[in-house]
């Protein structure tokens, strides 16, 4: 794999990414305005729930697949990652109905003796069955990516939302008449008629790709590796993985569980509780994870470019390709969240009409940048085939921010921002310790200059730029195009910025791929970046 085509799949994965954010941060506008903070409250304390159980039983498997198939096709044993899919999905396809059907029968004992409120027992039950056909669907995505395409993962994954965004919205509205706790079971339905759509359009191309990865073979032929071999090798793999992918969920569940409660510690009624809670992480939560669209991608896309590289041993294109992915984090996601803070409240007026979510998004906007970090460095360290340490660095974080979520959501002086707070907190420990490890594995270290110096300097600039030009069309326009010019502007003048201090050189814009080779000439004659 080329540098140019482990970008190329990250930026292919990066176009879906954006498009399905988006989808997912608008159509929870309309269903923020539908069924109100204290709707939102239900419908994210039954995600969590859904996620943690998903990421127990299929998380690592996928990248376990893309793992092994590169191996084997480095190797040019193409039909012995054939027989790594199938193995999957058996195993896949097993465990993924044995878990939905757990879920849908401990719904009632986990919505009143976790969630503690009965009401999400309904949202609960409409999810269940999203685990076993996204499990299905995960097998097919670690297939292809394996084999370094990223087109079928990434348009099954904007079918999956457009399908999810109908349901979530149509059905909220159909059955709001009934209550909020059966609107925002009708929305969490979603996820199962997109995990559907997402499975259709990835067994189409599994038919239409079939001739280049070879014919289903039968199972006597299907290469030299025992059954029993593969599937130990994918445990093996996946369940340091399923652990790390767990734990995510595990942190959602602690602010699902803990922040609601130490909220009526700190004089909130349940209701006000569920309210600030819902906006809190159905309304902040999404803005923060908008800008992480790109490093998800990246994360993907690195793990078999970093395992290809040092299968072939490597090391020096191994860091080389880790450098990049982090380079391009703290190039995008440090302005995103140094502008979601400047703006917290304008934007927070401008998609929801409740300027109090504002001091929620200003006390989460560092995750942007932390979250996208981990996510990368998390990659870099699946890739050389430490799977377990971002699992152990991130468990180390969620013990920070779980203690810090007890002590400070219950402080009238910090609420429902303790919960910001205990969440900075945690990321900051786990990307120190996952760049401690990355050192220690493979001698890996920041080139700092153009990766976090330059960013700095540019987002100080923007920093003025969206403050000046927000002020003064404020008092021509109002908020809105206040809002959405001043981005503009802070965007362009913080590219400006970047290109001036030499943080994009030409032959880094020249591997973008589709236009990278065009933008570079025009650039070059402009003499606004550098050989």
């Amino acid at each position: 794999m080329t540098g140019q085509n482990f970008l190329k799949g990250a930026f292919i994965l990066s176009l879906a990414g954006v498009t399905v954010k988006l989808m997912g941060a608008l159509y929870r506008i309309p269903l923020a305005r539908l069924i109100g903070g204290e709707g939102m409250g239900l419908y994210q304390m039954a995600y969590p729930v859904y996620t943690m159980i998903l990421a127990l039983s299929t998380a690592g498997i996928p990248v376990a697949i893309s793992i092994l198939v590169a191996e084997k096709n480095a190797r040019e044993d193409y039909q012995g990652g054939k027989r790594v899919f199938w193995v999957s999905l058996m195993l896949l396809t097993v465990i993924g109905a044995m878990f939905s059907v757990l879920l849908y029968f401990n719904s009632y004992w986990l919505a009143g003796n976790v969630l503690y409120d009965e009401r999400a027992f309904y949202a609960i039950i409409a999810i269940s069955p999203a685990i076993f056909i996204t499990a299905i669907t995960s097998a097919f995505r670690g297939y292809f990516q394996g084999n370094q395409t990223m087109l079928p993962t990434a348009l099954s994954q904007v079918f999956e939302q457009l399908i999810r965004v109908a349901t979530v919205l149509t059905l909220a509205y159909l059955l709001l008449p009934y209550g909020i706790e059966f609107a925002a079971a009708g929305a969490t339905f979603g996820a199962v008629t997109g995990s559907i759509g997402a499975a259709l359009v990835l067994i189409l191309f599994y038919i239409i790709y079939r001739g280049k990865y070879g014919v289903k073979p039968s199972y006597r032929s299907l290469g030299k590796e025992p059954i029993i071999s593969i599937m130990l090798r994918i445990g093996f793999i996946a369940v340091p993985l399923s652990l790390g992918g767990l734990v995510m969920p595990v942190m959602q569940l602690i602010d699902a569980t803990i922040v609601p409660l130490r909220l009526q510690v700190a004089g909130y009624s349940i209701a006000r509780a569920t309210e600030l809670f819902g906006q809190f992480s159905g309304m902040a939560n999404t803005l923060i994870n908008l800008p992480t669209i790109i490093t998800i991608s990246l994360a993907v896309s690195l793990v078999p470019a970093v395992s290809e590289a040092l299968a072939n041993k490597n090391i020096r294109q191994a860091r080389a390709r880790i450098g990049v992915a982090i380079w391009i984090t703290c190039l995008l996601c440090l302005p995103a969240a140094v502008g979601l803070w400047l703006l917290a409240t304008p934007i927070a007026i401008l998609l929801y009409d409740i300027a109090e979510v504002g001091s929620s998004i200003a006390v989460l906007a560092p995750a942007a940048l932390l979250l996208g970090l981990y996510q990368t460095s998390s990659g870099a360290l699946q890739g050389t085939g430490k799977t377990y340490l971002p699992v152990k660095n991130l468990l180390i974080g969620i013990m920070i921010k779980a203690i810090f979520n007890y002590i400070l959501v219950a402080m009238p002086g910090f609420g429902i921002k303790g919960a910001g707070y205990a969440t900075a907190m945690g990321f900051t420990v786990a990307v120190i310790l996952n760049y401690r490890d990355l050192q220690k594995n493979i001698g890996f270290t920041v080139a700092w200059y153009q990766t976090l110096v330059v960013p700095l300097i540019g987002v100080i600039i923007m920093s003025f730029a969206v403050l000046w030009s927000y002020g003064l069309i404020f008092n021509l326009a109002g908020n809105s195009l206040a809002v959405l010019t001043s981005i503009l502007i802070g965007g362009i003048v913080y590219g400006l910025v970047i290109l001036f201090f030499g943080g994009v050189k030409a032959s880094e814009l020249e591997i973008i791929p589709g236009f990278g080779l065009k933008l570079t000439r025009i650039l070059l004659r402009l003499k606004i970046v550098r050989r």
